[in-house]
């Protein structure tokens, strides 16, 4: 081969199936990651729900002590309406519990579409609970540090004393000042 012969350029056919294979690659991966996306989400919200079954199965537990208690005094109906709210959160725990959460969805969706009102005010109730658990959840900005301590230090910006005082001076309808 002589140094000036340049090598040979590919066909327009070869680039072709040469940019067709890139393709195919790169939706292939894009693809497999996606799944991998996916399925780690749907892992991590299977998760969250038997949590959050166990923690309503914790709080039908409590429910069911304190209706106990009640009942044994002089609160029966109480204890009786407690322990009824109790047994209905152990069984939607369990019923979260087995279920996917597909079912969990079409349950909720069957819920408002058959009892609207009720859905509606859960969902406002849940939606203020999390809006208080997130603001109370929240970093504190510490109160002191952008209050001075020391009054001085609450000059205005130019550096001058503030003098604002209201004026004592009135005038009457005849055009006289009274102090």
């Amino acid at each position: 081969m002589n140094e000036h012969e340049q090598p040979a350029q590919p066909s327009a056919a070869e680039l072709k199936t040469k940019v067709a294979e890139d393709v195919q690659s790169v939706t292939d991966f894009a693809r497999n990651e996606a799944t991998a996306a996916t399925d780690k989400a749907k892992d991590a919200a299977t998760d969250q729900k038997n949590v959050i079954a166990h923690k309503l199965g914790d709080v039908a537990m409590a429910m069911e002590k304190v209706a106990a208690e009640l009942e044994g005094g002089e609160n029966r109906d109480i204890g009786r309406l407690t322990r009824n709210l109790g047994n209905n959160l152990r069984s939607a725990s369990d019923s979260i519990q087995d279920r996917s959460l597909g079912e969990i969805a079409g349950m909720a969706e069957d819920f408002g579409r058959k009892q609207p009102l009720a859905f509606l005010s859960i969902a406002a109730i849940a939606g203020l609970a999390a809006s208080r658990f997130i603001t109370s959840s929240a970093p504190k900005s510490d109160r002191s540090a952008s209050s001075p301590k020391n009054p001085a230090e609450s000059r205005p910006v130019s550096g001058l004393p503030s003098t604002l005082v209201a004026s004592t001076n009135v005038v009457t309808t005849e055009g006289r000042f009274n102090d």
